[in-house]
């Protein structure tokens, strides 16, 4: 495989670079990928400046048809920008990417003219309705029923860990259509100021109310805003998965900065027997395996873009790199806490904070990356079974 960017893409991460310094406050440590560091009020200004900027730049959905508003431009690019994003911990890395390739895969002429070009241009933040509090790894088992009508469809029920659903204007939500597990969900491209949609935010260990309960009652949504053919929700939800399995590869090029900080730190930093910490024979082990799991995943990141443009399944690949991404980012939050010691548990507002008291929100958010967007322990079965190893199925 030949790791060097071509002048094209090379070009593409210098302005992404640029326009991350250009937006960015003076001294910016960056932020964890995805909505809830954005949910914070200091920070979700930025969010939405940056998801503008970048549409603007034409840097969201690139690889998409220019007729709306995409580059046709190569995953190989996407990837590198997507990174590059999740590197700097720029906010307005946003799941409506995933969206807009969901809509382009399944959505019909007029779903694919009206929604994704408004994604395109950073003007349309988009959640995802998928999981229920009786519907978590085993995704199928959503109950939030779906009755169809002469005109419309009638939600009841509830979704719950949407992430940055209050501030989102759609959602993709997955309804019970029919009885049959697997063959009777539809998914629904949902309208949340629709009447009848009421959000209620949910405080995570770190003190951010980033994740949302979405409630539906009585919901009349649109025919023309179904997803798909009704009861078709199982093709949808296994591409799905595979996109947002992606999420680790975030989580590897995220850790990579935290890495960075981490060596300064210890770079600059006096221990007990008035040597650099960087001196530490027991940190530098912990800091250059930390290296090693990074570059590691980062291969296993080109190992799906590679296979995606080959036409190739992902669902293997995508599991691997989200199980290890999640091992990464909270190995390096265990790091980082034992290296900075008494100083790890203080946050950016105590005046005794190292590195700006990051070390503490990456220790108590990453707790939940082996769980977000499907458990670890999912992800090890979709390796091991017929999309992996071919093992058998451990049910009937």
């Amino acid at each position: 495989m030949d790791f060097r960017y071509s002048d094209e893409e090379l070009a593409a991460l210098r302005e992404v670079q640029q326009l991350v310094r250009e937006n960015m406050p003076e001294g910016w440590l960056g932020i964890d990928p995805g909505p809830e560091e954005e949910s914070r009020e200091d920070v979700l200004p930025l969010a939405i400046k940056m998801w503008r900027k970048l549409g603007e730049k034409g840097f969201i959905g690139i690889t998409l048809p220019r007729e709306y508003g995409g580059q046709e431009a190569s995953l190989w690019k996407e990837s590198i920008i997507l990174e590059e994003l999740s590197y700097l911990g720029s906010p307005g890395i946003d799941t409506a990417i995933v969206e807009a390739d969901l809509i382009l895969k399944f959505g019909t002429e007029e779903q694919k003219g009206r929604l994704i070009p408004p994604i395109l241009r950073g003007e349309s933040k988009w959640a995802i309705g998928m999981s229920e509090p009786n519907a978590g790894s085993d995704t199928f088992n959503v109950q939030l029923s779906a009755v169809e009508q002469e005109d419309c469809y009638i939600l009841n029920g509830q979704k719950i860990w949407s992430s940055g659903a209050h501030n989102a204007h759609r959602e993709v939500v997955y309804a019970r259509t029919a009885p049959d597990k697997h063959r009777g969900v539809s998914v629904f491209l949902v309208d949340l100021s629709t009447p009848g949609i009421s959000i209620r935010r949910i405080s995570q260990m770190t003190g951010i109310p980033a994740f949302c309960e979405v409630f539906f009652d009585n919901v009349r949504i649109p025919k023309e805003d179904l997803l798909g053919k009704k009861n078709g929700g199982l093709e949808i939800l296994l591409y799905a998965f595979g996109a947002e399995r992606m999420t680790g590869l975030f989580q590897i090029h995220n850790a990579r900065r935290y890495l960075e900080h981490l060596i300064d730190y210890c770079k600059n930093t006096t221990g007990p027997n008035d040597q650099p910490l960087s001196k530490d024979p027991l940190i530098r082990q912990r800091l250059a395996e930390m290296a090693i799991e990074i570059e590691v995943g980062s291969n296993l990141g080109n190992e799906i873009t590679w296979l995606a443009t080959q036409g190739k399944p992902t669902v293997k690949a995508s599991s691997q790199v989200k199980v290890h991404g999640a091992k990464v980012i909270q190995g390096m939050a265990n790091v980082g806490q034992q290296i900075l010691g008494l100083y790890g548990p203080l946050n950016e507002d105590s005046k005794w904070n190292k590195i700006g008291g990051r070390f503490r929100h990456s220790y108590l958010s990453s707790v939940a990356i082996s769980l977000a967007g499907g458990t670890s322990e999912v992800s090890r079965n979709h390796v091991a079974g017929r999309f992996g190893l071919g093992l058998p199925r451990l049910d009937p």
